[in-house]
């Protein structure tokens, strides 16, 4: 993979944010911005306009399905995962409608996640 894929990792969680951050340099991914509520993801998106969002649904200030909607309204080609443990299963559905590109379930396996993203690098 070269150039290195750039990611948007957004969580509110501090701990997740750092092992995520981990795992995707580990295996060739650039993580060039982070965001731990759903107001400075779409900020951080519009500042960096990364290849793909890791967006978590339950944040604060601005919830991971109303982040979506923005960043979707700013770049209809945007490309975003959903993260999420607690997020209902409407949700998930609801921002899959939305233009969602996929869905993991939190705590995230490494594995699938790399998958997901070297299939949206594909």
């Amino acid at each position: 993979m070269d150039p290195k894929m750039t990611v948007l990792l957004c969580d509110d969680s501090r701990a997740m944010r750092m092992v995520t951050t981990t795992v995707l340099a580990d295996h060739g991914f650039d993580v060039v911005a982070e965001a731990g509520d759903g107001i400075a993801a779409v900020e951080q998106y519009k500042a960096h306009k990364p290849d793909v969002v890791l967006l978590d649904l339950v944040m604060p200030k601005c919830d991971g399905q109303q982040a979506l909607r923005e960043i979707l309204e700013h770049d209809p080609a945007a490309k975003v995962v959903i993260l999420s443990s607690l997020g209902s299963q409407a949700g998930i559905e609801e921002c899959l409608r939305m233009g969602a590109l996929s869905y993991l379930q939190k705590p995230i396996d490494s594995a699938s996640l790399v998958r997901v993203l070297r299939d949206l690098a594909a």
